[in-house]
């Protein structure tokens, strides 16, 4: 009985460590509505520095994908369309990632987020609908010079 009781006492501590983990999600997935009428190009600017902040400092993805709307496209050819897809994806790594944001620019309705991160120095490019982000390409994209 000692025996066992000793086992039990001692395979415990191992037994937890074997658990898998439960992270609890630090927001909401809740995506973006569309803003009607649409806002000014100064305000969706604005709303592109604050996704900006979520994404690449705060790396709040649930925070981040409240400007991202459901219907979105990933031009990426190993994603599939959709912000849940994208967020599923990113999820359950982003906010462990060493970030440093190396510049950002909105023009019109495009934005671009250009950034270094343990996949290397990447280029996201964005198109903003109505407020929110519509459109994302990854593959290949350079930070315009203009």
């Amino acid at each position: 009985m000692r025996t066992s009781t000793l086992l039990a006492v001692i395979s415990a501590p191992l037994i937890a460590l074997a658990a898998p983990v439960n992270v609890p999600r630090q927001g909401t997935s809740q995506f973006c509505t569309r803003i009607t009428p649409a806002p000014t190009a100064e305000e969706t600017a604005a709303r592109f520095n604050e996704f900006a902040d979520f994404f690449l400092v705060q790396k709040d993805i649930y925070k981040a994908f409240e400007y991202i709307l459901p219907e979105y496209i990933n031009h990426n050819p190993a994603a599939q369309n959709g912000a849940q897809n994208a967020l599923d994806i990113l999820a359950p790594f982003w906010g462990g990632q060493s970030i440093t944001v190396l510049r950002t620019k909105f023009e019109g309705e495009m934005s671009w987020l250009n950034y270094r991160s343990s996949f290397g120095e990447i280029v996201d490019r964005y198109r903003w609908e109505d407020g929110c982000i519509i459109e994302h390409w990854d593959q290949g994209e350079q930070f315009p010079t203009s």
